[in-house]
């Protein structure tokens, strides 16, 4: 919770292909926690808060730390709050499967394609610089596998299966929005 009068600060997050050359660079880690990485959770907090994302990588706002937030839960429906994760690292991982994938430095634009772990274990030190291990599995492991690809300088992209298909999200004649395969949303008709 804000205290009253602190500044919110949305920053603005970068954009694949005009920010590819930024997105692409690795992150370095965090040695302590101080003012600048609290200050830089605090935005990457209001900055999520205002998307549909489950999660935002330090690299999306064009801070080169490795620092990320994660929103575990959206199989149930219920989004847990971020948990922001410094230097996190996977420490095992299960089989590998394919599952939805998308991101806000790539917005309207999703797959069902990419190739990750169905579960993974990570560790990393919270926002109180607390040691955390965590083992997680289905969407919450894609989303702690794909944020960490972030602080990498690897794009979901990279990780779609040979033949894989992308989708747009288009809305129809009552305002719905849908799925649709890229190649078929410039299609007329």
């Amino acid at each position: 919770m804000r205290e009253w009068g602190t500044s919110v600060t949305v920053r603005k997050i970068l954009l694949y292909p005009k920010d590819e050359a930024a997105l692409r660079r690795k992150s370095l880690g965090v040695k302590r926690l101080d003012d600048e990485v609290k200050s830089l959770i605090t935005d990457l907090k209001d900055t999520l808060a205002t998307q549909a994302g489950a999660g935002l990588a330090a690299p999306q706002i064009g801070v080169l730390r490795r620092v990320v937030l994660v929103r575990f839960g959206q199989e149930t429906g219920e989004m847990d709050p971020p948990l922001a994760l410094i230097n996190p690292i996977i420490t095992a991982t299960g089989p590998l499967g394919t599952g939805f994938d998308g991101c806000l430095s790539m917005p309207g634009l999703a797959t069902w394609d990419t190739i990750r772990p169905t579960w993974l274990i990570f560790s990393a030190r919270d926002e109180n610089w607390k040691q955390i291990k965590r083992r997680v599995e289905g969407i919450d492991a894609i989303v702690v596998h794909h944020e960490i690809d972030h602080l990498n300088g690897v794009l979901f992209l990279d990780r779609m299966e040979k033949g894989g298909k992308l989708y747009v999200v288009q809305k129809d004649e009552n305002g719905e929005e849908h799925f649709v395969e890229l190649g078929k949303a410039f299609s007329s008709g």
